[in-house]
């Protein structure tokens, strides 16, 4: 499981999406992070003598840490962060309707104007749109694929909907990203309304990609468009690592859990962000009861035995946050599944490319294709199963050697007294 993601803003076929990418393993000073993939550890490490002071430092032991001492420094930056993004709401809500259609998306098998809302052109003019729905009044309208093209080649497949009712808004319930093999299905919806920018998002996706190399994860999302926020959860079903995401404009708050993944000696850790650099105090609890705390202004790194109360409930409470928004919405994902279901009776029977290179209709068969990725994440799930009985196998062997041992020692100890 990866474990110190970060936040990226991207512009998917126009649509202004916010999007989590995780960042490999990092070491911090005097403490190793290490993942396989699946599993993320924490070991402290000894520096050699000559590695310089100001590159790297000791890991400090303390007995305890401040319950107000381990807040303060977060809340002020957090505080701080909140006034930015109230002003970045203010200014990035505000759109005119003349810029939610973009003339030169013109979808290029359609000879009559059929512009759809909300797909712009944001990586210059070697970008085209194909669309497969209806057109009327020089709109596009009504339930259909879109294919988006860079430089020729397919980059974005996505089932969207118009409603010629609901004038300038855009329900999409499909991504899917060609170059990288992420998905989402769900329901989203993009409005414009007194010249603000509005709607939400809920979302669940994984990515093809990753599967066939053999890392299980799925993320659901619920994304506020109208505040310009997302609560996201990626979880490896493998492994019971999850990670669970708040996302602002500007910072995000990222928690990892690790407390069900019996191969990891992490219980769980956090980190505060601002853009991409780590901001503040960030924590990792180890399964021992030790919290490793990361001073990322100083690089330096504590290891505490005793930790406050308040910084356990401040971090549960980011992450209740999280599960209520995704469990009070998640329903609206089946919207996206049925909307699959429906585009295919209709369309994929026979299929119609819209240009060489489109031959593979992921909307199509995006249906089959998680339904062949489940039975690969099953047989994967015995391996596991098969791996953690390994390792306790190996756990308890071990015991069995130290318990020889102490009886070896004790047995020592007492022929030495009776000489």
């Amino acid at each position: 499981m990866r474990q110190w993601p970060h936040q990226r803003h991207f512009l998917v076929g126009g649509f202004s999406l916010l999007a989590l990418t995780l960042m490999s393993a990092c070491s911090s000073t005097g403490v190793v992070l290490t993942s396989d993939g699946e599993n993320t550890n924490a070991q402290t490490v000894k520096y050699d003598a000559a590695v310089s002071a100001a590159t790297a430092a000791a890991v400090r032991e303390l007995g305890s840490l401040d319950g107000a001492s381990a807040l303060e420094t977060n809340l002020q930056l957090e505080n701080r962060l909140l006034s930015d993004y109230e002003l970045i709401k203010q200014v990035s809500s505000q759109i005119s309707p003349m810029n939610i259609y973009d003339e030169t998306m013109q979808p290029v098998n359609k000879k009559e104007k059929c512009l759809l809302p909300f797909l712009v052109n944001d990586s210059g003019s070697q970008v085209q749109l194909y669309w497969d729905g209806d057109c009327a009044n020089g709109l596009a309208q009504g339930l259909g694929r879109v294919v988006r093209t860079v430089g020729g080649k397919k980059s974005q497949e996505l089932l969207v909907e118009i409603d010629p009712k609901q004038p300038n808004s855009l329900v999409s319930y499909l991504r899917y990203d060609v170059a990288s093999g992420d998905s989402e299905v769900g329901y989203s919806l993009l409005s414009l309304k007194d010249d603000k920018l509005q709607g939400y998002s809920v979302t669940w996706g994984y990515n093809d990609r990753s599967w066939q190399e053999g890392n299980y994860e799925v993320t659901s999302r619920y994304e506020d468009t109208t505040n310009f926020m997302s609560y996201t959860k990626i979880v490896d079903l493998l492994s019971g690592e999850y990670s669970s995401i708040i996302a602002y404009p500007n910072f995000s708050h990222d928690l990892l859990s690790a407390h069900d993944n019996v191969l990891s000696n992490i219980d769980k850790t956090y980190r505060l962000l601002e853009g991409r650099t780590m901001i503040g105090l960030s924590y990792i609890w180890l399964k021992d009861g030790r919290l490793l705390v990361r001073d990322n202004s100083t690089g330096q790194d504590s290891l505490v035995k005793e930790h406050p109360q308040q910084l356990e409930d401040y971090i549960a409470q980011l992450g209740d946050k999280v599960d209520t928004q995704i469990e009070e919405h998640n329903a609206q994902v089946d919207q996206g599944f049925a909307k699959l279901e429906e585009y295919s009776a209709k369309k994929c029977r026979q299929l119609n490319a819209f240009f060489r290179g489109d031959e593979v209709n992921y909307v199509c068969d995006y249906l089959f294709n998680v339904s062949s990725a489940y039975d690969e994440f099953l047989k994967a799930q015995e391996q596991r199963s098969l791996q953690i009985d390994s390792y306790r196998e190996s756990q308890e062997q071990r015991l069995k050697q130290l318990e020889q041992q102490l009886r070896s020692l004790k047995s020592v100890h007492l022929t030495s007294n009776e000489e």
